[in-house]
């Protein structure tokens, strides 16, 4: 389950290309801000929010051949920097400092420093954020980790709750920390998560965790899928719209 418009990409097979290359970003085409290279198989263009058009290409590729795809798909790229230019850059970079506003389940809490805490960091309901001060430098890591053991706890207990109801089978539980998938479910039915749910409302969270629990009876997304969440989930479209509306606000760790 993508995260909405999170980036947009075209990319093409371009084994025929794999000729030497002499330059690095040299004569850059207008429409595209960054080339980067590296050990891949197809040249692509991926646009993101607010706008920046980077080409991604294997390594020897000739700038003949990067230009030429450039000029094939100069009317999509336009296209996709008008829509992508329109959604922004994305949300604010998480801050650390006393009184720092941390985002757990839909809602702010202040974050406050102190000078011994179990683990380096704690949550409580009441007071917000704990975080030990001389471990300030390892606030973003212990702040991940918290949020990856509350995504896999409250997956969990989603999973448990509708599984048993609807006479499913899920594999393992997997925490991921993906930026533009909220959730995926396997071919043998192992659902992954990213631990970035752990920042959303209760209710969008349950959603995307039935979500991928119905591909374990439905592995597309045909009219029967979506049939079949409705009956698990009825209000669905309302918990998919904060997701579709917020996602691409949460803060970045």
């Amino acid at each position: 389950m993508s995260n909405h418009a999170y980036v947009e990409k075209c990319s093409q097979s371009q084994s025929r290309f794999q000729h030497k290359f002499y330059g690095y970003n040299q004569g850059m085409h207008e429409l595209i801000d960054e080339i980067k290279y590296s050990q891949r198989r197809t040249i692509a263009i991926e646009v993101k929010p607010g706008g920046k058009v980077i080409v991604r290409a294997p390594k020897g590729t000739r700038k003949i051949a990067i230009d030429l795809f450039i000029r094939q798909k100069s009317s999509w790229i336009t296209q996709a920097k008008a829509r992508m230019v329109k959604i922004g850059p994305g949300g604010d970079k998480q801050q650390y400092f006393d009184g720092a506003q941390i985002l757990y389940q839909g809602r702010f809490y202040k974050l406050q420093l102190v000078d011994r805490i179990k683990n380096g960091l704690n949550f409580n309901a009441e007071k917000g954020f704990l975080l030990q001060r001389d471990r300030l430098d390892e606030a973003a890591e212990l702040l991940t980790e918290f949020y990856r053991e509350e995504t896999r706890r409250l997956a969990a207990i989603y999973i448990d709750q509708y599984a048993s109801k609807w006479d499913l089978i899920a594999g393992s539980i997997r925490i991921t920390s993906a930026k533009t998938r909220w959730g995926s479910c396997s071919g043998k039915n192992g659902l992954n998560f990213s631990y970035r749910l752990a920042m959303v409302p209760l209710d969008a969270f349950e959603y995307v965790v039935v979500h991928e629990l119905a591909h374990t009876r439905h592995h597309n997304h045909s009219p029967f899928f979506w049939n079949y969440l409705a009956q698990m989930l009825p209000d669905f479209q309302k918990r998919r719209l904060w997701l579709k509306q917020n996602g691409r606000k949460l803060p970045i760790l």
